[in-house]
């Protein structure tokens, strides 16, 4: 992805918005016809959903009803798999979007929260109790109300940095400061670590250069070597900010279906063609929520939200980007959105009507 898309895009979505405004959103949206899946060169083994004990009719359905949704006309595409087999997929614009680099936006955060996670079992970061001071002591220096922030503080979204993506995720989109950690630190402390959640764009920068000082390696080439080329995930543009730290909370692009590969690995307890590639205690720390309500119903653990009462795990990323695991069922549902700001897009609890009926049509 060049950097130079990234600051194109709200000026090509105010034109797209100027001329979408002229059409009926039904034109927007090609009809449904199939949810067949296209065979490709990307390591997916493909089925159908009776194979798979999903109600074939009942997905028809299901499909039916998206297409007829008023926002249907901001979906790119909606993936189904089941027990690791991709058993559905339609793209509701254009049947391209099969090889589409989607901006993924957010669901970059759950895959920083796995990366951390890689770091933590090899003994590079000792502890999450640790300081962000003891990692990168040179960058508190010039903050020292910041030194005692932990960094399962910044995992869980409650540094106590105030930063307000709203007016501040601009500056890491445009390269508008010279030192993106320093950018971070030199916000107020307006709470006390650990006491306050603030979903925010800041704090995932800072974890990104805390691997890449223990690692050795940028985020994005750690989680290259560690995650991506353990399940076959090679079609994606992950850019480091240009202080040459990686983007920690937004940044990578991919197709759905590559996104799909990391929703199942999580899915599938950290295993990928039976090698335990994601530490399965770090699983189970990362997805234990750690700040209940963080919205709405949903609990936020390390980087990933959860909601327990429908036993499913969950990416997402702003404008409609998400890849939603049910784990008890290996069920695993992607959406994929037009890469907008500001948009009224499909909510979690808009996706969950449809990714539950799924769920309980699959036995």
């Amino acid at each position: 992805m060049k950097t130079k898309s990234l600051i194109l895009i709200p000026f090509i979505v105010a034109l797209f918005l100027c001329f979408s405004g002229c059409l009926k959103e039904e034109e927007l949206t090609k009809p449904f016809t199939t949810f067949k899946p296209v065979a490709i060169d990307d390591g997916w083994s493909l089925s159908c959903p009776s194979a798979e004990n999903v109600d074939s009719l009942a997905l028809v359905e299901i499909y039916n009803d998206l297409y007829a949704h008023g926002k249907a006309w901001m979906v790119k595409s909606f993936l189904v798999f089941r027990n690791g087999k991709l058993i559905a997929e339609s793209y509701l614009k254009d049947d391209a979007e099969i090889d589409h680099y989607n901006a993924i936006w957010s669901c970059t955060k759950q895959v920083t929260g796995i990366a951390t996670g890689f770091a933590v079992t090899e003994g590079l970061i000792e502890s999450l109790d640790d300081p962000i001071s003891k990692y990168l002591p040179d960058e508190v220096a010039g903050h020292p109300d910041k030194k005692d922030i932990t960094i399962a503080n910044l995992l869980t979204m409650r540094s106590g940095i105030y930063f307000d993506n709203d007016k501040e995720s601009d500056v890491f989109r445009t390269h508008s400061t010279d030192n993106s950690v320093d950018y971070v630190l030199s916000n107020e402390l307006k709470w006390e670590p650990g006491t306050f959640y603030q979903y925010n764009d800041g704090t995932p920068q800072i974890v990104s250069a805390i691997i890449q000082k223990t690692t050795g390696m940028t985020l994005a080439n750690y989680t290259k070597l560690k995650l991506f080329s353990k399940i076959g995930l090679t079609r994606y543009e992950w850019k480091d900010y240009s202080d040459g730290i990686t983007l920690g909370a937004f940044g990578l692009m991919m197709p759905a279906r590559e996104l799909a590969k990391v929703g199942q690995c999580v899915c599938d307890s950290g295993m990928w063609n039976s090698e335990q590639v994601i530490p399965r205690d770090w699983l189970k720390e990362m997805l234990t929520i750690r700040v209940p309500n963080a919205h709405g119903d949903d609990g936020f653990g390390y980087f990933w939200w959860i909601n327990d009462e429908r036993n499913l795990v969950y990416t997402h990323g702003h404008g409609g980007q998400y890849a939603v695991a049910y784990p008890l069922k290996r069920l695993v549902v992607v959406m994929t959105s037009l890469e907008q700001l500001g948009i009224d897009y499909f909510s979690p609890e808009e996706l969950f009507t449809f990714t539950d009926r799924i769920y309980a049509i699959s036995d």
